[in-house]
């Protein structure tokens, strides 16, 4: 079945001339949906990609700091261990 590019373009030009007749334009059509869209993101709580990937970016490097610091702290530990040790050695 064809469609007739005469009909499509009849009834795009009735569908845009309803926002012309209630005083929208395009732009100002596609403006709300943005902001009804918006409304929701901020509605569910949802963050934005720039937000999602910065705080990406800062949990990988606490981890990375995490993993650091508990490195550390296992070798502080065997060097305190080990100097225990030295300053009181058993009697057998």
């Amino acid at each position: 079945m064809q469609i007739d590019n005469t009909f499509i373009d009849q009834m795009t030009q009735s569908f845009l001339g309803v926002f012309d007749k209630v005083g929208q334009t395009r732009d100002e059509a596609a403006r709300k949906m943005r902001d009804l869209v918006q409304e929701a993101v901020e509605r569910f709580d949802l963050v934005g990609r720039e937000e999602f990937d910065t705080v990406k970016e800062l949990l990988s490097n606490t981890r990375i700091k995490a993993e650091q610091l508990e490195k550390r702290l296992a070798e502080l530990e065997a060097q305190l261990a080990a100097k225990g040790e030295s300053a009181h050695p058993e009697n057998d």
